[in-house]
């Protein structure tokens, strides 16, 4: 899915830990994208609830699936990653469109945290958001959910 100069597009926390994880599969696509967006006119931004997600996830023990990362070296990725993407925070109008969708969608359990990111994104006025999970996310959206799989950035 080819994504075009001018694009705004919020990364979602999968995304960030495939460019951490060597051994993932989208190791190298995820990577790609870091690298190039910039030179191909995209704007990339995280939100506020994907670094606490990825702090979660990179700093829980291997054994619970995580990365086992100190807290220092897994903040030293996100300064990384901010050098190449500007951070979002959430809002209120974020909230209300969180809440709403939830109705709309029926979106229940670990899916509504997904949820979150996604009106976070729609309310920051992001085109698209980029995952290595499309089944987290709904199958209509105000938003492109764009699979880092078959990302390709526009020329």
């Amino acid at each position: 899915m080819k994504i075009d100069r001018g694009t705004k597009a919020l990364v979602d926390t999968n995304v960030l830990l495939e460019a951490t994880d060597e051994g993932r599969r989208l190791h190298g696509h995820a990577l790609d994208l870091f690298r190039n967006a910039s030179d191909a006119g995209v704007d990339l931004f995280l939100g506020t609830q994907v670094l606490r997600e990825y702090l979660v996830v990179a700093t829980r023990p291997i054994e619970n699936n995580g990365l086992g990362m100190t807290t220092d070296h897994a903040l030293d990725n996100i300064k990384r990653f901010q050098k190449r993407a500007s951070l979002v925070a959430e809002t209120l109008q974020a909230g209300e469109l969180f809440l709403e969708w939830a109705g709309k969608y029926q979106i229940r359990g670990k899916r509504l945290h997904d949820l979150q990111i996604l009106a976070t994104a729609s309310a920051a006025g992001m085109h698209a958001l980029i995952t290595a999970n499309m089944k987290d996310y709904p199958n209509s959206s105000a938003l492109s959910i764009i699979p880092l799989a078959a990302l390709k950035l526009g020329e």
